[in-house]
């Protein structure tokens, strides 16, 4: 008998089934979910549950409960992966430099267990450069707007290249709108460099892991060893002074240590009230591929619960947003987006793939400084799997081809799975020994799977409060 594709949860309101089919969540009775449960443990089939549940027929009758799945397991733009890829990539990130003026404990080029590259003084020839930028205009023809980003190593040890590369960029992919992104911990910046950007643009991603403390755990200067803390936040208002609509712009990167006390990330903004200004983006660090592996206090998911339910009901409108710490403001446009993962549909077609891969090269394209095509600056850059092709020789499609159908590799795994359509896994996570490797991919299903789950329960709690408390998202 085939596992059927569904899930049951619930809210402090309901309980509920989601059906894998329909992609959609069903409130139900505790009776019916019960009943279900033991369906879903192999103790009742559908009919049986059926003859003893008016609900559990009704829930068959409008099409939950079936035994359809995905066929085969190819993702629909596969067949188109040459035209668009030769006419509608979006983006190339360039990797300026190798080196970098800090060394962070969790960045994988400072400690990892050979799955990345170490700090070097390498740095990317400006012909290279150029040349990336003149691919980007041969196969964005069918695109109006286009990024470039500028990465590292820290990308403002080359600011006389990057400088160069704006002006020729601007000049090579005329009549495009070009958006400029760069990844950076903003010691380096100048007023030079700052009214420079703001001539083209550029919008400015700067790395700041909450106050002193936490930050200068983890964050310190290659040279000395030192905290960099002081720094960064001088720099920061200095930016806030001078230039204050510029200053708005910009995004905090804030990576979280979960074995710090969470109090020393909210303490940032109230130390320093002018960083509300600014908009914040905050993840846990990424242990994937590191020697240390994070370890999560208790005190730490209990404190980032309470300030994510804060911010939850600063969505709905009932809570004013001075009184949500801003480390978690990119949950209000999260949250909103949640009714487009969950959106009814018929059934799964017979050809598809678990949601997560991206198409490799669209929009995140990543040219390293020896011009080696990476599939972005979130995978490993020596493994030979993440790697699609060079500046030289183009794209490789049979890579491309691989990484997109990733999930072929755990075929029966996926086409069994109930969170088929709400999976998460990156095809980093399928990266191990240099090889697309099956068994690192299904190591961490579970993952995936909790988050599907949270998923689910968020979809549930706006329908809740739109439903039986009359709150709507503030859009």
């Amino acid at each position: 008998m085939q596992t059927l594709l569904f899930e049951l949860f619930r809210t402090i309101n309901s309980y509920y089934i989601y059906d894998t089919n329909k992609n959609q969540i069903y409130p139900i009775s505790k009776e019916c979910s019960d009943t279900l449960g033991k369906v879903k443990r192999g103790e009742l089939s559908v009919p049986q549950a059926a003859a003893e549940s008016e609900e559990i027929r009704d829930l068959c009758a409008r099409g939950l409960l079936s035994d359809n799945r995905v066929e085969t397991l190819e993702h629909p733009y596969t067949p188109l992966l040459h035209p668009l890829l030769n006419r509608r990539i979006q983006k190339v990130t360039l990797q300026l430099t190798q080196n970098c003026n800090f060394r962070c404990s969790y960045c994988h080029y400072t400690s990892n267990t050979g799955t990345q590259r170490l700090h070097s003084n390498r740095k990317m020839p400006l012909d290279m450069a150029k040349d990336a930028i003149l691919f980007l205009r041969e196969h964005s023809l069918d695109v109006p707007e286009v990024y470039i980003g500028f990465y590292g190593g820290e990308p403002l040890l080359e600011f006389d290249m990057l400088e160069e590369l704006v002006l020729f960029a601007e000049k090579e992919l005329a009549g495009k709108k070009i958006n400029y992104t760069l990844t950076t911990n903003a010691v380096l910046l100048t007023d030079h460099i700052i009214e420079f950007f703001m001539q083209h643009h550029v919008d400015l991603l700067i790395s700041l892991d909450g106050s002193k403390e936490s930050h200068d755990k983890n964050r310190v200067f290659a040279a000395t060893g030192k905290g960099t803390f002081d720094s960064i936040i001088h720099k920061l208002r200095e930016i806030s002074v001078k230039y204050p609509d510029y200053f708005k712009k910009l995004t905090i990167n804030m990576v979280m240590d979960p074995s710090t006390d969470f109090d020393v990330f909210t303490d940032l903004f109230k130390q320093y009230p002018f960083m509300k200004k600014v908009n914040v983006m905050s993840t846990i660090v990424d242990d994937i591929g590191s020697e240390v592996k994070n370890v999560y206090e208790e005190e730490f998911i209990a404190k980032e619960r309470y300030h994510i339910f804060l911010r939850y009901l600063n969505v709905f409108d009932r809570m004013p947003n001075n009184l949500c710490t801003p480390v978690f403001s990119s949950q209000n446009s999260a949250l909103k987006e949640i009714g487009s993962i969950v959106s009814e549909r018929d059934q799964l077609p017979q050809k598809a793939v678990p949601s997560g891969p991206c198409v490799p090269g669209e929009v995140r394209l990543m040219v390293t400084v020896d011009g080696k095509f990476i599939l972005c600056e979130r995978v490993s850059e020596i493994s030979d799997p993440m790697c699609i092709g060079n500046i030289k020789d183009g794209l490789d499609f049979k890579k491309i081809y691989d990484l997109l159908n990733v999930a072929q590799t755990t075929s029966e795994h996926c086409r069994n799975c109930w969170a088929f359509s709400l999976c998460n896994l990156c095809v980093k996570y399928s990266d191990k020994d240099n090889t697309l490797s099956a068994e690192s991919r299904l190591s961490y299903c579970n993952m995936s799977r909790s988050h599907a789950i949270d998923t689910l329960r968020k979809a549930a709690m706006i329908r809740e409060m739109t439903e039986c408390y009359g709150y709507s998202p503030i859009m």
